[in-house]
């Protein structure tokens, strides 16, 4: 099925390792984001718990009252460049028959496709798309919830300003008090969405100031994509990340507009049928 609106919300920092000595050692698993988790109480932060991003890295609870409502898992990445748009390149150009373009422009050629971030250079440098710079994370939930009550289809990228500077000054504790932020908002956020409306939640951030160009170290990366009528399940296979913006052209029925990428995780996430 294709659906209206596709909202994308990028953690952009979920991949980002913590300052110890195995994460010197380079280690997949051991992030900020999986310290906070090991730490949280069964009450913390609802909402991702109700996504599914405590069962990609937990053994599942047993009580159906939490199972997640979304699809759930790791995706992969290539990239072997620290910068901050490594990810961003990975997961959102995309090739067609003569040149490189991206999921942003490729919608906004067909539709609507909107960007509301702070400033970063791959992300303002998009044609065909509408550019709203935030500073601070309500104000970025404010804008997309605004957008949203216009009922305007297409592509809505959120990247969350504040959890990516906690990460790079190691703040443990302010990486939480965002998180814990930011369950709120996506908890607002849900509430808001329509039955032809694809929540998607996910990480870009590939490097930070540890890491060395030429040296990949942060192989995966989580993913949730929610629907109520999509069937929740945890993804075992790990995709690449290039898949989310796949996920987004498929999702909007423009995938076949592009020569890659031609894999998404939708057909990993069955439609439930009345």
């Amino acid at each position: 099925m294709s659906y209206k609106r596709v909202v994308l919300v990028d953690l952009a920092s979920l991949g980002m390792r913590s300052d110890n000595e195995s994460a010197q050692h380079n280690s997949d698993n051991d992030t900020l984001l999986t310290h906070v988790l090991n730490q949280s109480s069964e009450s913390a932060l609802p909402t991702f718990h109700k996504l599914g991003l405590f069962n990609i890295y937990f053994a599942n609870d047993d009580d159906p009252d939490t199972w997640p409502i979304a699809t759930y898992g790791l995706a992969r990445t290539r990239s072997i460049v620290n910068k901050s748009c490594s990810g961003l390149r990975e997961m959102f150009d995309c090739s067609l028959s003569y040149r490189v373009s991206s999921v942003f422009e490729e919608v906004g050629k067909q539709s609507n496709s909107m960007i509301i971030s702070r400033f970063m250079s791959y992300l303002f440098s998009q044609e065909h798309t509408r550019h709203l710079q935030v500073g601070n994370d309500y104000d970025a939930f404010a804008v997309l919830n605004h957008q949203l009550d216009k009922e305007i289809p297409g592509f809505f990228y959120l990247q969350v300003p504040s959890l990516q500077n906690y990460v790079q000054e190691n703040d443990f504790d302010g990486f939480t008090d965002a998180l814990n932020e930011v369950d709120q908002y996506l908890k607002q956020l849900l509430e808001r969405l329509h039955s032809d409306d694809l929540l998607m939640v996910v990480s870009s951030r590939v490097g930070d100031n540890q890491s060395k160009d030429g040296f990949s170290t942060y192989k995966i990366l989580p993913f949730m994509l929610y629907n109520q009528n999509l069937d929740p399940h945890h993804v075992l296979e790990k995709p690449y990340v290039c898949e989310v913006g796949g996920t987004v052209l498929a999702a909007l029925g423009l995938q076949h507009l592009v020569a890659s990428p031609q894999h998404n995780l939708l057909p990993e996430a069955q439609v439930t049928v009345d």
